[in-house]
């Protein structure tokens, strides 16, 4: 192998921050690091760096907080750290031409599905709320059209049974890291080949709106887990519970479990084990989220607040 690679990575979340670690660690070196400007987060509106911008003072990396990487003076400033590559991972911006070019082998994207399937902001996500049994990374180069480039290395996993976004989120980003110095390796030793993506296969998954985690108990069952799990963190699967006794608490549905044997009630009520009845089965729900309050387990739940069968939940009206 000849000599590393001089890399300028651009991320900001935490999906970035494992390839971040690998390449720190890697014989290459990370020259600059660019990250999405220190923003207000959470109730009282503190100010947060990001999880690169956080990882980048860990390991004691130059980096910068960048509103925008295209204004010309940023381009200056990259090209003067004589980049062989820019690797890009959960960004948050637009890499254009004018930054891809300052580095001699271009710009790569580390992105959380096997493309084409699930282009854009929230690909894991969208993979368990579609209901995939398999998902995985892929690692391209990067173009003006989102998502859109050569593929030079997918990873794939099956998703776990009542795996949520927030956990496959983990786990891909550590597999994506793998990935990344895998096909850096290739790239370097010549062997790497970019494969054309099939447009025709595309899907896209959007960021999530509040209203993405809306809960429609009338759905099958395996819809309505997929709807939970894949909606953990945010935007949480939303619904109120309706006791016989006329208490009504809103709730985020953390985690859940699709069941196919039937239930024998109507759509959102609890039956005789505790699991809520979907449109065809049940979901035994596996944690919960009362308004104000901590996530728990189900159980616990249950026992604080005394709920019986035939109590129900109901969806959120708009």
């Amino acid at each position: 192998m000849g000599p590393a690679m001089r890399i300028v990575f651009c991320g900001s979340g935490g999906f970035a921050v494992p390839s971040l670690r690998a390449l720190a660690s890697s014989r290459h070196e990370v020259v600059y690091v660019v990250t999405q400007p220190a923003r207000p987060a959470g109730r009282g509106g503190k100010v947060r760096h990001t999880h690169v911008a956080a990882a980048a003072g860990e390991l004691r990396l130059a980096a910068v907080e960048c509103p925008n990487i295209n204004d010309p003076a940023m381009v200056q400033t990259i090209q003067t750290h004589r980049p062989d590559l820019i690797y890009v991972a959960d960004f948050g911006q637009m890499v254009r031409a004018a930054v891809r070019q300052t580095a001699g082998r271009g710009a790569f994207n580390l992105h959380g599905s096997v493309l084409p399937e699930l282009r854009g902001a929230a690909p894991i996500n969208w993979a368990l709320i579609r209901g995939f049994k398999h998902t995985g990374v892929s690692f391209f180069s990067l173009v003006d059209r989102m998502d859109a480039g050569e593929i030079y290395g997918t990873a794939t996993t099956p998703v776990g049974d009542a795996e949520t976004a927030e956990e496959l989120h983990d786990r891909l980003a550590d597999i994506g890291a793998e990935l990344g110095l895998k096909v850096l390796d290739e790239l370097e030793a010549g062997t790497a080949r970019g494969v054309a993506q099939d447009e025709s296969k595309a899907t896209l998954a959007p960021k999530l709106k509040k209203e993405d985690g809306r809960l429609d108990f009338t759905v099958p069952a395996d819809a309505l887990a997929a709807r939970i799990n894949g909606a953990c963190p945010w935007p949480g699967g939303q619904a109120v519970l309706a006791a016989r006794d006329g208490r009504e608490l809103p709730v985020t549905i953390a985690r859940a479990r699709a069941r196919d044997d039937g239930a024998g009630r109507a759509p959102g009520e609890l039956d005789s084990d505790m699991m809520i009845a979907a449109g065809v089965g049940r979901v035994e729900v596996l944690e919960i989220q009362p308004a104000g309050k901590k996530r728990m387990p189900w159980k616990a739940f249950l026992n604080g607040h005394r709920l019986a069968p035939g109590d129900r939940f109901v969806s959120v009206s708009s």
